[in-house]
């Protein structure tokens, strides 16, 4: 389990390391124009899109904090932080569940702030952990298309919503390897 929460950590704070900003989300950001639900681009927000999303049963919103999870989960008491942000991983019963993100110092980040972002990468007993609209990392990415209509891709299944959120689904060799949610867009990709 350490040798798993390592690479879940490495993995995420790579990802965090290359968003830019810190500071608070606001969900308000922009909107997009309804032409763009007809060139493949999401038509919700984000909190329609967070509500599509449960962990370990517990269905995402926004805003979100780590206390939302309610009991069953844990919060890691190691906070992992670089130029951009922190990352700090939450487990349940069976082991490290996810990791959450947030735009501020390690020192700001507690059970009561807004999660600007939630990283996953899925291993042996986790995979089904996840859920998006009923699909997992269990299934086909094609399932995920069903789910929620055609992607942007770019090496990336990628669904970004009206108001500045993204859901990000990695793929390589048939497996997911990796769901990322971010409650806004990051800066850098």
């Amino acid at each position: 389990m350490k040798a798993n929460k390592f690479i879940s950590a490495a993995l995420a704070l790579g990802m965090a390391l290359t968003f830019t900003g810190c500071g608070s989300s606001d969900s308000s950001s922009s909107t997009a124009s309804s032409d763009t639900a007809s060139s493949g681009a999401a038509s919700f927000t984000t909190a329609e899109l967070a509500g599509k999303i449960s962990i370990d049963g517990v269905k995402l919103k926004t805003p979100m904090t780590f206390a939302d999870f309610g009991e069953g989960f844990t919060l890691d008491s190691y906070v992992q932080s670089g130029d951009d942000g922190s990352v700090i991983d939450i487990f349940n019963k069976d082991g490290i569940v996810c990791t959450l993100g947030y735009n501020c110092d390690k020192e700001e980040v507690n059970e009561n702030r807004n999660i600007d972002y939630i990283l996953f990468t899925p291993n042996d007993f986790n995979r089904g952990v996840v859920s998006i609209d009923g699909f997992t990392a269990n299934d086909d990415v094609k399932l995920l298309e069903e789910k929620l209509g055609e992607p942007e891709t770019d090496g990336i299944y990628f669904y970004e919503t009206t108001d500045g959120g993204k859901l990000e689904v990695i793929e390589a060799a048939g497996k997911v390897i990796s769901i990322n949610f971010f409650y806004e867009k990051p800066d850098k990709q």
